[in-house]
């Protein structure tokens, strides 16, 4: 047994897979186990998610750390972290309270546009509001466009409140920081009320219908609002961070029960099960979607989860040698209860974190692919955030493919409209622009100025004169797709440093479209 003053620090590695090579997997395994030596958390448990394209929910898992410390040391009848171990999720319990929204919306029993005292009544006159400002709506709440003060760490303290008691509280009055749907303001307090609408509106009880709707569906078995129903054996203790910088510095927490704050925190699970309920959001962006989860949430609702409806002010980049900011890392903000981020290197990314006394948590996948890591710790604040987001850049560098998006497909009509684009490009046949020009495209340029563009960017290009002879080779299926009703092709010139031939298409908007944009241009080379 280590002694206090070192942590201790064993670790399961990374559970082997054959889809994440094995640096991959050593250098993520390393990050959570460093974490954990450093004294930055007691113990952490953490899982690869599988993405669309993966029949695995779960391609890895790995731990760190243990279940709960006493003095530094392993406490008497607890155990090392695992891939069974059950954590606290806290605000990642947000996405859930947001997805039950969603779900009484499709359902018709409530309005995202209604002000909450339409639900909640004791809400009424609980807003401090200028004389022309709405009162705050479900869609403000959702959102964190309510105006109402950040409440953390006071709202981590508020769990167990229970009706009353928070009817009291709002008699009292809710302060804000500015008028509602004009800024983001992160809002403990704005989901707690969300909880009561779900309540009212269903005449039950949140912690049931997140129950009844998603956990016992999707097969969460280890996702409680309750340690009571779980086994106790598996929950890892919460741990807060004393004034030292060794193992000593984990001092176990107790627990609070589940009231109205709970709506915004109150969920515990595994990383198996939290993967799982990645995995049924994400599935709204895959291809085709199974049967039961449109049942339980339509992938549009899910969709509409994860678009920015909120943008955070991010700080800028530092200034440059000439004084100037280059501008900022990323672009930020907040849908229905998850994070949306757009990063210049990974692109798009949903998220949501969970920071309690005791606990730090953070799921976090890859928009296009469905691939995600999360992880989940028992110390307050741990740094699963830092972690998990360089665990995902690892899986970009080592495992290329598992980042990497399915092209956009054209759609059949654009193909269509491609072949024959590409025939008029060749023959210049009236006929062919005749059948697939849109009655923008002549009045814009002449068919006879288009053929001479051509001439000048394959002549540029060094493909020679004869555009027969020169674009013999293109085929629709060839461009790649923009989207699904633009393409473009790329002819390398010929000669060193010559620039290429680029032939851009897009269809109108019509069902039925035709062609409003083809351009020929030679490009400088790459």
């Amino acid at each position: 047994m280590p002694s206090s003053s070192t942590a201790p620090r064993p670790s399961t590695p990374g559970t082997p897979s054959t889809t994440v090579p094995p640096a991959a997997l050593a250098a993520i395994s390393a990050l959570f186990e460093e974490a954990v030596a450093g004294h930055r958390t007691s113990g952490v448990t953490w899982a690869i998610i599988g993405g669309h394209d993966h029949e695995q929910a779960v391609l890895a898992h790995g731990a760190a750390g243990y279940r709960e410390l006493d003095a530094g040391q392993l406490a008497a009848g607890s155990a090392p972290m695992d891939g069974a171990t059950i954590s606290r999720i806290a605000s990642m319990t947000k996405s859930f309270t947001a997805a039950t929204l969603l779900a009484l919306r499709d359902e018709g029993k409530l309005r995202l546009d209604d002000p909450v005292s339409a639900y909640v009544p004791e809400a009424a006159g609980a807003f401090e509001l200028a004389s022309d400002d709405p009162e705050p709506t479900l869609r403000h709440l959702l959102t964190m466009g309510g105006g109402l003060v950040t409440d953390n760490p006071w709202g981590d303290r508020q769990e167990a409140m229970t009706r009353e008691e928070f009817a009291a509280l709002l008699a009292g009055g809710l302060g804000h920081v500015h008028h509602p749907d004009t800024g983001f303001e992160y809002s403990n307090t704005g989901y707690a009320l969300l909880g009561r609408v779900i309540d009212e509106v269903t005449g039950s009880d949140y912690t049931a219908q997140i129950r009844e709707r998603f956990l016992e569906p999707l097969g969460m078995a280890d996702t409680a609002f309750e340690t009571s129903t779980l086994d106790a054996s598996r929950v890892a203790t919460g741990h807060r961070l004393a004034d030292r910088t060794d193992a000593t510095r984990f001092e176990p927490v107790p627990l609070d029960s589940p009231g109205v704050y709970g709506a915004m925190a109150g969920l515990f699970s595994t990383v198996d099960d939290v993967a799982t309920w990645v995995r049924f959001l994400a599935a709204a962006d895959a291809p085709d979607s199974a049967t039961r989860e449109q049942a339980l949430l339509s992938s549009a609702s899910r969709r509409e989860m994860q678009q920015l409806k909120r943008h955070h002010r991010m700080p800028a980049l530092p200034a440059g040698e000439d004084g100037r900011s280059p501008g900022f890392d990323r672009i930020r903000g907040y849908g229905f209860g998850l994070v949306v981020e757009q990063f210049p290197d990974l692109g798009e990314i949903i998220s949501h974190s969970g920071g309690y006394p005791g606990y730090g948590s953070f799921m976090v996948w890859h928009r296009p692919t469905g691939v995600g890591i999360v992880a989940l710790a028992n110390s307050k604040y741990a740094p699963a955030v830092p972690l998990s987001m360089q665990a995902l850049r690892i899986l970009q560098r080592e495992a290329p493919a598992l980042l990497a998006p399915a092209a956009t497909q054209a759609a059949p009509r654009t193909l269509e409209a491609a072949s024959a684009a590409l025939d008029w490009l060749r023959t210049g046949e009236d006929s062919v622009a005749d059948a697939w020009f849109a009655d923008n495209m002549d009045l814009d340029t002449s068919r006879a100025e288009r053929r001479r563009r051509l001439d000048t960017a394959l002549a540029a290009t060094g493909l020679g004169t004869n555009s027969s002879d020169a674009l013999a080779s293109l085929r629709a299926e060839d461009a790649t797709a923009i989207s699904r009703a633009q393409l473009r092709w790329v002819l390398p010139g010929v000669g060193d440093g010559a620039p290429s031939l680029r032939i851009d298409l897009l269809m109108d908007p019509r069902r039925e479209a035709l062609v409003q944009s083809l351009d020929t241009t030679a490009v400088a080379p790459r």
